[in-house]
C-alpha cells in the first residue's frame, strides 16, 4: 500500500494487476517495468477527498513515479526492454488482464496520463542486445565521452578570440566600482558562454551570490560561507526527527542514483556534501520542501566551483576530492548551496505542490507550439501524445536529462545573463528545443514511436555550437512572443 500525505488532500492508491499483461503495462508503466521486476500482482485502491480533477491528475501523476527512486537496486533487463515497446501492440490481443479497481473508475485518458507520467522522470538510452543492465534511475548525460573534461580546455571561438574575451570580462569583474551599465555590458560579454577559467567567478556574480565591487568579495564570500556552515551546525542534525527524516531519506535514497556510473559522484564525501546542500535547502524552505530533481539541479554548481581548484587535465569524472584540503571543500559546498538557492528562488512554484509554476509552464509550451508550428502540434494530438507526458521533465529538471551536463553548463552561462533566465527563458528555449526536433517526430507513425523517441533524443554529440543556435532561436521566440501575452492566451 502507497500512502500519500498531502496536507489536507490524501491519496491511497494500491494497484491490483498481472503483470504479464501488456495493455496495462502499457498503460500503467510503459516500457520501463517491462522487464518483469515487479511483483506480480499489486492491488489499486483509490480513496480521494476533496480532490479537484487538476490534483487528481497530479496525484496520479505522483504514484505513477513513487518507486523511480526509491526501490532498491532495480534495475531494467535492457534486451527485453529494447524489444517490449515495440511488441506491445502485436501481443496485447492475445493477453487477458484482470484489473479490479475500488473506487470511481478511471478513463483511459487518466490511465494513459499515470502511465506516461513515470517517464517524466526517466531517461534511457535504447541500448544493444549485448548490452549490460542499466539502473532504473535515469542517469544524467555528459560524462560518457569526456566531454566535460575537453570542455575545461575547449572555448566557443578560437583561442586568439577568447584571449581578447577574457581581457574584456577580465577588464569588467576586477574593476572595484560596478555600475549597472557594466553588469548589462557583462551579461551581453557572457551571452554567448564564458570561458572555463572565470566560470566560478563570473557564476558567482550573476548569481548574485558575490558582490560586484572586487574589494568586498573575499569579505562576502568568507561570512556566506561561514553562514552556510553554521547552518548546516545548527540544523543538519534535525534530519533525524521525525517531522524531517522522510525528507532526508528521499535525498539520501536520490544522491546515489544521480550519476551511479561516475566514480566522481560515488564518493562519499560528495554525497555528503549534496545531502547536506539539499536537507539544509529544505529545511529553511519547508513551503516547498524537497522535491525529486532539485539534486540534479545542484550538479552544475558544484561541477564548475569543483573546476576552481583542480588542475585542467585532471578527469573530472574520477577525481578524488579528497585529495583537496578542507577549506576548498567547504568553499565548493557553499558556493553551490548559495547558487542554487538563488537558482530555485526565481522558480519556487515549480516545486510548491502541485507545482503550478510547471503546469502553467506546460500550457504556455503547448499555446507557442499551436502558433509557431501548427503541424507538429496537430500531430501530436493526432496520436494523443500530451505535453506534460515530456515536457514536465524538460521543466522540472531544466533540460538537465536531455542534453550532456556540458551542454547544460553552457547553457545556464545564457540563463545567467538574462533577468529571470531560469523562470522565463527556459520555456522559449523548451519551445525552441521542440521545434528542432519537429520534422523527426513527425516521422514517427504513432503514439509509442513519439515517447520513444522524445524520451531518448539523440543529443549526446550537442555541443557549445547547438547551445548557441538554441538560445538564438529561442530568443527570436522570446522577442517574438515575450509580452504579446494575448497570443498565448487565445
Amino acid at each position: 500500500m502507497h500512502h500519500f500525505n498531502f496536507r489536507e488532500n490524501i491519496l491511497e492508491l494500491t494497484l491490483k494487476v498481472n503483470i504479464t499483461t501488456v495493455p496495462f503495462v502499457r498503460q500503467f508503466y510503459t516500457y520501463n517495468l517491462l522487464s518483469k521486476v515487479m511483483p506480480c500482482s499489486m492491488e489499486l485502491h483509490l480513496n480521494i477527498h476533496h480532490v479537484s480533477e487538476c490534483d487528481f491528475l497530479y496525484y496520479i501523476f505522483l504514484f505513477s513515479v513513487s518507486d523511480a527512486w526509491s526501490v532498491d537496486d532495480l534495475r531494467i533487463n535492457s534486451e527485453v526492454a529494447q524489444s517490449s515497446a515495440r511488441s506491445v501492440l502485436d501481443h496485447h490481443k492475445a493477453t487477458t488482464q484482470t484489473v479490479h479497481f475500488i473506487g470511481p473508475p478511471l478513463n483511459s485518458y487518466l490511465n494513459r496520463v499515470r502511465a506516461l507520467q513515470r517517464l517524466a522522470t526517466q531517461k534511457g538510452e535504447v541500448f544493444s542486445e549485448n548490452s549490460s543492465c542499466q539502473p532504473i534511475y535515469p542517469c544524467l548525460p555528459g560524462f560518457e565521452t569526456d566531454a566535460l573534461n575537453r570542455k575545461r580546455n575547449q572555448t566557443p571561438h578560437d583561442s586568439s578570440e577568447t584571449d581578447h574575451r577574457i581581457k574584456r570580462i577580465l577588464n569588467l569583474i576586477d574593476r572595484d566600482q560596478f555600475s549597472e551599465l557594466d553588469r548589462e555590458e557583462l551579461q551581453r560579454e557572457c551571452w554567448t558562454g564564458i570561458p572555463a577559467k572565470l566560470r566560478p567567478r563570473v557564476w558567482r556574480l550573476l548569481s548574485g551570490y558575490a558582490p560586484f565591487n572586487k574589494s568586498r568579495v573575499d569579505q562576502v564570500l568568507k561570512q556566506k560561507r561561514d553562514e552556510y556552515f553554521n547552518l548546516v551546525e545548527q540544523y543538519f542534525h534535525t534530519r533525524f526527527d521525525e517531522s524531517h527524516q522522510d525528507t532526508f531519506r528521499q535525498i539520501h535514497i536520490d544522491i546515489p542514483r544521480m550519476c551511479p556510473l561516475i566514480p566522481l559522484f560515488q564518493q562519499k564525501i560528495v554525497q555528503e556534501m549534496f545531502e547536506r546542500i539539499l536537507y539544509i535547502w529544505a529545511y529553511r524552505h519547508q513551503g516547498s520542501g524537497y522535491v525529486q530533481g532539485m539534486n540534479d539541479l545542484v550538479t552544475p554548481f558544484f561541477i564548475v566551483f569543483l573546476s576552481e581548484w583542480i588542475s585542467p587535465d585532471s578527469a573530472m569524472d574520477s577525481f578524488e576530492l579528497t585529495s583537496l584540503e578542507n577549506e576548498k571543500l567547504n568553499a565548493i559546498e557553499a558556493d553551490s548551496y548559495w547558487c542554487i538557492t538563488a537558482l530555485l528562488r526565481t522558480i519556487q512554484t515549480n516545486y510548491t505542490s502541485p507545482q503550478s509554476g510547471i503546469h502553467e509552464k506546460i500550457d504556455a509550451l503547448k499555446a507557442l507550439m499551436k502558433k509557431m508550428n501548427s503541424e507538429l502540434d496537430q500531430h501530436l494530438q493526432k496520436h494523443q501524445v500530451e505535453y506534460f507526458q515530456f515536457a514536465f521533465r524538460w521543466m522540472n529538471n531544466l533540460l538537465m536529462r536531455e542534453i550532456p551536463l556540458s551542454a547544460t553548463i553552457r547553457l545556464w552561462d545564457t540563463y545567467l545573463c538574462i533577468t529571470n533566465g531560469f523562470a522565463n527563458f527556459h520555456l522559449y528555449v523548451c519551445a525552441a528545443f521542440l521545434r528542432y526536433w519537429s520534422k523527426e517526430i513527425q516521422k514517427q507513425p504513432d503514439f509509442q514511436s513519439i515517447l520513444l523517441f522524445l524520451q531518448n533524443l539523440p543529443t549526446q554529440q550537442w555541443d557549445d555550437d547547438k547551445i548557441k543556435v538554441l538560445t538564438a532561436d529561442a530568443y527570436s521566440l522570446m522577442e517574438m512572443f515575450s509580452g504579446a501575452k494575448r497570443h498565448l492566451a487565445n
